[in-house]
């Protein structure tokens, strides 16, 4: 499958640290084709003293049929480069990921039920509140 960047360009070997891949399709044109008739000769291959010949059929324009012009849906890739901010944003994830697997395996089990508290709080005022 044919991966596209933003400009419309082949990407061989995308660098999946710096963008992702979508699935899309791409319209591609094909032009009409005329017709050709086929154009042939006949070439002696044998001769045979009573005046029998063998001949064979040399093709020297093979022929073409008609075709009018058609449009195909092509499955491509696109490739999506991440922005400044996306990027700048991964490498903060990935920085906050290496603190929290710094810290205690308590107090990361007290962090967990903290966020499941303030889920519970925020869905109870969404309750009381509506």
């Amino acid at each position: 499958m044919k991966i596209l960047d933003e400009t419309g360009a082949v990407v061989e070997n995308p660098d999946l640290t710096l963008g992702y891949l979508t699935t899309s399709t791409e319209e591609v044109t094909h032009p009409a084709v005329e017709g050709v008739e086929e154009v042939n000769h006949y070439e002696t291959v044998a001769e045979y003293p009573n005046g029998g010949r063998d001949v064979r059929k040399v093709i020297d324009v093979p022929g073409v049929p008609a075709q009018a012009a058609w449009t195909e849906q092509v499955p491509v890739q696109r490739y999506i480069r991440y922005t400044a901010e996306e990027l700048a944003a991964q490498e903060q994830a990935k920085k906050d990921a290496e603190e929290r697997e710094k810290l205690p395996k308590t107090v990361k089990a007290l962090q967990k039920e903290n966020e499941m508290l303030k889920q519970c709080l925020l869905e109870m005022s969404e309750i009381v509140y509506a």
